[in-house]
């Protein structure tokens, strides 16, 4: 059953939920996703949510915290693996693999299906979570977390050195 009164609530939580986000991530932008996730997650749990504003209001801020920790995450693992890629294959801040457009790191990507490929630079080169890769590319949460996972691994593989096996 559908609480009528339901999306009023949310609209009206709307913006201190920003602000909420707005205190805690580096950018405008990363709190409009925050926010925009959170969303989503309590539409999907709409009937959970209480009918009282306050205990609602309650119940979204928790959701928010959930949401705020898993960009957290999300955030480190990004950036840890960017300056892994930069720091190993001299890429410019742009995303292009500067010098010889035969390097390891090229072949390596080049050796993956195109969309595995293209998961791979969306996550990597342009910040997206997996499971937004994956949707920007039209898989499914888990097909585009498994795909991931397989392209990594072939990835490594191509780019290990003969000494590291």
């Amino acid at each position: 059953m559908d609480n009528p009164d339901f999306s009023p609530l949310l609209r009206e939580l709307m913006p201190e939920l920003l602000r909420y986000f707005g205190r805690r991530v580096p950018s405008a932008e990363d709190a409009a996703d925050c926010l925009g996730e959170t969303m989503i997650v309590l539409w999907r749990r709409r009937e959970a949510v209480p009918l009282e504003r306050e205990p609602a209001r309650r119940y979204a801020y928790g959701v928010a915290a959930n949401v705020l920790r898993e960009s957290q995450r999300g955030r480190a693992r990004r950036f840890a693996l960017a300056e892994r890629l930069v720091a190993e294959y001299d890429i410019t801040r742009d995303g292009v693999v500067e010098g010889d457009e035969d390097s390891d790191l090229t072949r390596a990507l080049g050796a993956l299906r195109p969309l595995d490929r293209e998961l791979v630079l969306l996550v990597a080169w342009e910040g997206f979570g997996v499971g937004e890769a994956g949707a920007i590319l039209g898989l499914s949460d888990q097909a585009s977390r498994a795909r991931y996972s397989r392209a990594r691994a072939r990835l490594r593989r191509a780019l290990a050195s003969p000494g590291d096996d």
